[in-house]
């Protein structure tokens, strides 16, 4: 891989691993362009931490926020005089514990399917048709009848386990995880400001996971560690700057436009796959 094709792939995994349009799908398809003979998983998992790591600073108000009020309150005195009572009033250890408990189906999905998962990245009419399916998912807030960003929607213990499905189920490439996940909170009534944070912070454990799967492959890897480097670089700065512009669309409703261009991408890869 040269350094072209690993700025290339970086900036292609940060604009869309933020916007819905499937980041490890287009990451396939652009291998099976580049003329990657192996479908290089590890460097995928790299250029996601790249993105990880625009989610922190994008984010780094609202984690400072959760680090510091569930410490508070993990050392309030009461807490031990009342312990159900006081931590019923701490919304960041709530919203901590929704990631925990979003983050388990995730795991044991990606923990159970590893392999399988894995095998679709080299599989482009899969991903073509995954493509097409998540242009489907993101008209699913289309179907609500109240308005997402209706003021008495809440984030609720039940909503957790299902998104979290859902962002394990985005494993497979060409389903979009904040295409995903979002489209759930909208559709189950989560006003849009906390679907996002909520989907962008559940991402933190789950990309940790998938590194700490694949980190015993580093010595595997084809990829030199400058290159691979440059790509992280890439997938970083461009990943920061999608993930800002997808918050303007998302308050702005026009979160689903993304559908069409999905359904436009799957159709179109899956009819070069098949006349080859």
């Amino acid at each position: 891989m040269t350094f072209f094709e690993a700025i290339l792939l970086g900036i292609l995994q940060g604009l869309t691993e933020f916007l819905p349009v499937s980041s490890s799908g287009h990451l396939v398809l652009a291998q099976q362009f580049l003329g990657l003979k192996e479908p290089l998983v590890f460097f995928d998992v790299m250029l996601h931490v790249g993105t990880l790591a625009a989610v922190l600073v994008a984010y780094r108000d609202a984690i400072k926020r959760l680090v510091i009020g569930g410490l508070s309150t993990l050392g309030d005195k009461e807490l031990w005089r009342q312990p159900r009572e006081t931590l019923n009033n701490s919304a960041e250890l709530k919203f901590i514990g929704l990631i925990l408990i979003g983050s388990i189906p995730t795991g044991i999905i990606a923990v159970l399917f590893k392999t399988e998962l894995e095998s679709f990245f080299d599989e482009v009419r899969l991903v073509s048709i995954m493509l097409i399916l998540t242009g489907v998912i993101l008209q699913l807030p289309r179907l609500r009848r109240e308005k997402a960003d209706n003021p008495v929607g809440q984030l609720k213990t039940w909503h957790a386990p299902l998104i979290g499905i859902a962002q394990g189920c985005a494993i497979t490439p060409g389903i979009s995880r904040s295409g995903t996940t979002i489209s759930l909170a909208l559709f189950l009534g989560i006003p849009a400001k906390i679907a996002a944070e909520y989907s962008f912070l559940l991402s933190i454990p789950a990309i940790l996971g998938a590194v700490a799967l694949k980190i015993r492959d580093v010595g595997d890897t084809s990829v030199p560690l400058h290159i691979m480097g440059t790509g992280m670089l890439a997938s970083f700065i461009v990943g920061y700057i999608a993930l800002r512009f997808l918050l303007v669309l998302l308050n702005r409703g026009k979160f689903s436009v993304f559908s069409y261009y999905c359904i436009a991408l799957g159709l179109t890869s899956l009819l070069i796959a098949l006349i080859q």
